[in-house]
């Protein structure tokens, strides 16, 4: 694990995973028509974007009231903890998972500002490979993580929405079945599309919610 700083009291780490996942990346993109500088700004891309969806989320965090958080960037994204989430109410659940999304699209908004109506995104030699693909970027992730399948933060934000009005078993019950059938569904897609990182990523986690079923009908409702 590799300790980049704090903002404030929420620390950084970097998991070596994390650099599989960015090397992944520049394998994918490399062109030797265009030349490995082309593949290697997916570095920078990577970084930001998951951090500030991140940082999103801590920032949510502690707006409430519940203090400073850890952030961990690895090997499927990154993950914000804080112990003192345990007290969050259900409205406060559904803002903390929704930030995140929220910040990649605001990212993508800005970027898209900077690449289409300034001076500077349009001459710059490196900003016009790397704006178009940070655009890119965080609107695919503001929306992969909407995606209603635990651990994404839609999967949490469909479990917290319907806590609110209603059991924590039937919140569970409906929201585990609606991330085993979209989690079905976007797989699907996934494959007639021949996307199969969003095959495979999406299918594991459908799979996870059906085991967490699989418990439920066990043991009751299993701890997040």
């Amino acid at each position: 694990m590799l300790h980049l700083g704090s903002i404030g009291k929420t620390s950084i780490d970097v998991d070596f995973s994390f650099f599989i996942l960015i090397g992944l990346f520049v394998v994918l993109n490399y062109d030797e028509s265009r030349g490995i500088e082309y593949a290697l700004i997916w570095i920078p891309i990577l970084f930001l974007s998951v951090l500030i969806h991140e940082m999103a989320h801590a920032a949510a965090i502690a707006l409430l009231g519940f203090g400073y958080s850890h952030i961990v960037l690895g090997g499927m994204g990154g993950h914000t903890a804080n112990e003192n989430m345990r007290r969050a109410r259900p409205w406060q659940g559904v803002i903390i998972s929704v930030a995140g999304p929220a910040s990649s699209f605001v990212l993508m908004v800005i970027a898209g500002w900077l690449w289409n109506s300034t001076a500077i995104g349009q001459t710059d030699k490196m900003l016009k490979v790397f704006l178009p693909l940070f655009v890119l970027a965080n609107l695919w992730w503001g929306i992969f993580n909407l995606i209603p399948v635990p651990p994404l933060d839609g999967g949490h934000a469909t479990r917290d929405f319907f806590r609110m009005f209603l059991s924590e078993r039937t919140a569970f019950v409906i929201s585990i079945w609606i991330a085993i059938v979209a989690g079905a569904l976007v797989s699907i897609y996934g494959l007639i599309n021949r996307q199969f990182f969003l095959t495979i990523y999406i299918g594991w986690f459908a799979y996870m919610a059906w085991q967490r079923w699989q418990y439920f009908r066990e043991h009751g409702i299993p701890g997040d």
